[in-house]
């Protein structure tokens, strides 16, 4: 009789590539569904935002509930940010996907989390738009309504800065 599923196995294990996720501190971000991800990274973001001493505040449908749909994703210190979160890819950057200029967010803060460390960056929708925070690409060929930011490691910031570098946009933006 064949063994449909070990004949499958094997197959797969013959090109599975070497993961730098097996074993790592965060390595069940690796096995989330990418809308799951953005759940992490937002409730990530509220969490230490409470714990540093910033005001969270989140769109609200007619009900008064959290909405999934809104055109900014979280308020920091009265700042309207598009939250975008990325895990390392193969090639060792971040793709912060679906950046949208005709949203109503004043700033992007993009996170990045690695195998294991946690970096990120912040920048205002003038430096998206501008091209400042780097260079968008289009995410569908033809299209200009969604775009991804691609970003290494070392361009980001520590999660260890987050106070620091948070505090100081907030006072530059304002």
């Amino acid at each position: 009789m064949c063994n449909y599923s070990e004949i499958l196995k094997d197959v797969i294990g013959k090109y599975r590539d070497a993961n730098k996720w097996d074993g790592a501190e965060f390595e069940q971000m690796k096995r989330l569904s990418n809308s799951k991800v953005g759940d992490v990274g937002q409730e990530f973001i509220e969490n230490i935002c409470n714990e540093l001493g910033f005001k969270c505040e989140f769109p609200q449908n007619k009900k008064g509930v959290r909405a999934r749909q809104s055109p900014w994703d979280i308020k920091i210190n009265n700042i309207k940010f598009e939250l975008k979160t990325a895990i390392e890819d193969v090639s060792g950057s971040f793709q912060f996907n679906h950046i949208r200029y005709h949203r109503q967010y004043q700033a992007v803060l993009c996170l990045g989390i690695s195998p294991t460390n946690i970096s990120f960056g912040i920048w205002s929708k003038a430096d998206i738009t501008t091209g400042k925070a780097g260079n968008l690409v289009s995410m569908e060929k033809g299209a200009n309504a969604s775009y991804k930011l691609t970003k290494k490691p070392n361009v980001l910031n520590e999660i260890k800065n987050f106070k620091t570098v948070l505090t100081k946009f907030i006072k530059d933006f304002t």
